[in-house]
């Protein structure tokens, strides 16, 4: 039989990979073992990683051994900080937990639980002070570098991400690939991520390690859904969160959530998105993602209006913590779902600020979408395609046609229309049909809603208003489209629709 300290080695080793079920089954039994202090210790860290955080703080002993070596005090910090942070959501006691540890691991931990906090651009620096001391262990710079990757994609600084990826040399430790995947999705860098996506859930398959695949399931998800490939989107984030389940040993599924109900959303799928929302709750980080989530699925309802106003308050919880990559990515879905005289302005401003070429391009589509400028569509379209991000193309594609022929340039709305193919539900792709660009955005939703053969009641509830009101709608609805009834409507309207 193993003897408790062997067991607890190859805990430790288990941990280092994110084999948490091994981790646990080895810590286990150390503990069954009376392997002492520090076989509660590793338990309560198994533990937390598989957040599980009442039973670690039943487990972790109350304070480490006097006279304990360094490390142990810090590991043991480090593990009753998490519990306070994500146990009983105390920040400020997991940061005074870790700041009577002191030393560069503690240090390196805090910064992660400032990131996860919403406060990236101090987390940042302080990410980046560890990364500058040469005698920093790995048990510091792991951490320090997914901080400072993190912390430097959301804020739009991605030369900072990619100097620590470049200079952390640890090609093959899961949580540097998966931050360095991030980093090049946020960056617009679409191909890359998927390579990189690609090639760690391959060999995470191929080792049979479920929460490595798990994390990197997630990542192809968000890939898809850049590029539009909903169908794929959907299916890979949902593979994810059934992995992460109980082995999320970097706090991924919250975010994943929020992703899977977006793509969902985005498929026309509102029930199923409102559904992964009620499971999504996370660290403060990600509030503006989850609050972008509610938006989309407030769409796919066929509230574009509310759903407008709800991405304008994501956009703002984002700009209000410094998270500006993630500010233009709401602003620009707030003029994606009808609103781009709200969104332009502050997009070219947050193109002088977030790096790379995706937000440029999202400001001139912006641009293009609040002045109706069909050539201007037609370039934002090549640029979205050029990049990778597809169903941005398809969007625009589908706008700079209808515009196209609105003017009589029928050669020109056939091009941008044989660029517009997407299996999405969008409200700029629901466009196709030329009529609807006529009509305001709130008689747009009601004639969305209609064409799809929901009555005047229905209608009313969904966006609520009175039947009367919906039936005003309809009639001048009507009489700008040329139309006598539903039916009419719906042969205008494409059958892309919630």
């Amino acid at each position: 039989m193993a003897r408790p300290d062997e067991l607890l080695t190859g805990a430790q080793q288990a941990l280092a990979t994110f084999e948490l079920d091994l981790a646990d089954s080895l810590a286990t039994s150390a503990h069954h073992l009376h392997g002492g202090w520090h076989a509660d210790q590793v338990l309560a860290q198994v533990l937390v990683r598989r957040g599980r955080y009442e039973h670690a703080a039943a487990v972790l002993p109350e304070a480490p051994p006097r006279g304990a070596p360094v490390e142990v005090r810090t590991r043991w910090a480090v593990t009753a900080a998490a519990i306070h942070y994500w146990g009983a959501g105390d920040v400020e006691a997991a940061e005074r937990v870790l700041a009577e540890a002191g030393g560069v691991v503690a240090e390196a931990h805090r910064a992660g639980f400032v990131l996860l906090d919403g406060r990236p651009g101090a987390a940042l620096a302080w990410g980046e002070r560890v990364l500058g001391d040469p005698s920093a262990p790995a048990e510091a710079t792991i951490p320090a570098v997914a901080t400072v990757v993190v912390g430097a994609s959301l804020t739009g600084q991605y030369d900072r991400a990619a100097a620590a990826v470049d200079e952390a040399g640890l090609p093959d430790v899961a949580q540097i690939g998966y931050v360095h995947c991030f980093a090049l999705l946020m960056a617009g860098q679409v191909r890359d991520a998927s390579r990189l996506a690609e090639d760690g859930y391959a060999r995470a398959v191929a080792a049979g390690n479920i929460a490595v695949a798990g994390g990197w399931s997630a990542l192809r998800g968000l890939v898809a859904k850049a590029r539009g490939d909903l169908t794929e989107a959907v299916a890979a984030l949902s593979a994810a969160t059934r992995l992460l389940e109980g082995h999320d040993g970097v706090r991924m599924l919250a975010p994943c959530l929020a992703e899977l109900a977006m793509a969902q959303a985005m498929s026309g799928d509102q029930a199923g998105a409102e559904g992964i929302l009620h499971r999504a709750a996370g660290d403060r980080l990600f509030v503006p993602w989850f609050e972008l989530s509610r938006a989309w699925a407030t769409a796919a309802g066929g509230d574009a209006s509310l759903a407008v106003r709800q991405a304008a308050a994501a956009a703002d919880l984002a700009m209000a913590s410094g998270q500006f990559a993630v500010e233009a990515v709401a602003r620009y879905d707030v003029a994606r779902l009808g609103d781009p005289k709200a969104a332009h302005r502050r997009l070219a401003e947050l193109a002088e600020v977030v790096q790379g070429p995706l937000v440029l391009a999202m400001a001139g589509a912006a641009a293009a979408l609040a002045r109706s400028d069909a050539v201007a569509l037609d370039r934002a379209t090549t640029t979205f395609s050029w990049l990778g991000f597809d169903l941005l193309a398809a969007e625009t594609a589908t706008a700079a046609s209808v515009l196209h022929r609105r003017a009589g340039r029928t050669c020109h709305a056939d091009q941008a229309a044989a660029r517009a193919s997407s299996d999405a539900a969008t409200p700029l792709l629901r466009l196709a049909a030329t009529a609807l660009i006529r009509l305001t955005r709130r008689e747009r939703d009601v004639a969305l809603l209609a064409a799809a053969g929901l009555s005047s009641q229905t209608i009313g509830g969904r966006l609520r208003l009175s039947v009367r009101t919906v039936d005003n709608y309809l009639g001048r609805i009507y009489q700008k489209l040329g139309v006598v009834n539903r039916r009419d409507l719906a042969s205008l309207v494409d059958r892309r629709m919630p």
